[in-house]
């Protein structure tokens, strides 16, 4: 009889925690629903260019379309920045190795990947190994799998040394949290995870942005320098600095913080070669350091260019769609 009841209580505490649960999760899905009600949007520009990056760090797709999830850019069962290439177990970045932007990853059809570069046979890679390594990328940490030792093969043809493999954030497996880091902590939410992404799923940058900066310049850039996923046209120069919340079709968006930006704009996106006058990171430094309050102490001397997002509501982003943002 205790059995009995004992096993009836069990079931009475499962089924409280379960409604709880569920109440709890439909009042943040209405909170967020009346806040998105209250904002008042207006059109900006539109969508003029999206990019993916399968592999972080090298050249990047540009595409017609693609699906925008909570974790990123996907297309064609492949997700922007879910690969990564460690060096001696620590990940490879275009600061330390600029060749790596020569490395143009192309989608192969059925979420593979195809690595291609100048010289080098091309390759598919094969399924990932059941091998999970902790992957830490600023100070923030998730698994990832290992790509086989073909593809660390092709890496070591590729850069002439040993020590390179290929790894790759999984669907199932742990994600990177972005509120683990410290610049990031105060402004993000509990639900903004990502694969290899710097911190956020998403980064935007303005066309007119760019022709600002490039005035500027005796040698102008490319878009590509600034490595975004979504540019957006027809809006004035910086007016994405006070975008808190961006609609794009069914997409809802959120700025997370600006984008403080590093030595990787100064390396040629189709050389590899690093610019020796430090442009255009030296010309944006002379007018784009942070001047609002909330963001003081966050980015000392690097200037700001676009926007880290996260994805609030995912769906179809397309080159052309109608980018409306609020204040």
């Amino acid at each position: 009889m205790d059995g009995v009841k004992a096993a009836i209580q069990s079931k009475e505490v499962v089924i409280a925690v379960l409604t709880t649960t569920a109440v709890i999760s439909a009042g943040i899905a209405y909170l967020r629903w009346r806040r998105q009600r209250k904002r008042h949007y207006v059109p900006v520009g539109h969508v003029a260019k999206i990019y993916m990056y399968p592999v972080k760090c090298c050249r990047g797709l540009e595409l017609g379309e693609a699906v925008l999830t909570e974790q990123g850019l996907q297309c064609g069962g492949v997700m922007d920045r879910h690969l990564v290439i460690l060096y001696k177990d620590r990940f490879l970045d275009s600061r330390t190795s600029p060749r790596i932007v020569l490395i143009s990853p192309q989608c192969a059809g059925d979420g593979q990947v195809r690595l291609e570069a100048p010289g080098m046979d091309p390759l598919t890679l094969s399924a990932p190994t059941e091998n999970v390594i902790d992957v830490s990328i600023w100070d923030i940490g998730g698994d990832a799998v290992d790509c086989g030792p073909e593809a660390a093969a092709w890496l070591e043809k590729f850069f002439g040394k040993p020590g390179y493999k290929l790894v790759m954030s999984t669907p199932g497996s742990k994600k990177r949290q972005t509120t683990e880091h410290w610049r990031y902590k105060r402004f993000a939410r509990p639900d903004d995870k990502v694969g290899f992404q710097d911190q956020t799923a998403l980064l935007l940058t303005s066309e007119a942005s760019l022709e600002d900066l490039n005035n500027k310049l005796a040698t102008p850039v490319a878009m590509r320098n600034f490595r975004p996923n979504i540019v957006v046209a027809g809006s004035e120069p910086f007016q994405e600095d006070d975008w808190l919340h961006m609609r794009i079709g069914q997409v809802d968006i959120r700025t997370v913080l600006p984008c403080n930006r590093c030595l990787v704009t100064t390396i040629n996106p189709e050389t590899g070669v690093k610019d020796k006058a430090m442009e255009p990171l030296k010309t944006l430094q002379s007018y784009r350091l942070s001047t609002k309050k909330k963001y003081q102490g966050l980015f000392a001397q690097t200037p700001l260019f676009g926007l880290k997002c996260g994805v609030d509501q995912a769906g179809v982003v397309r080159v052309g769609d109608t980018v409306y943002a609020c204040t």
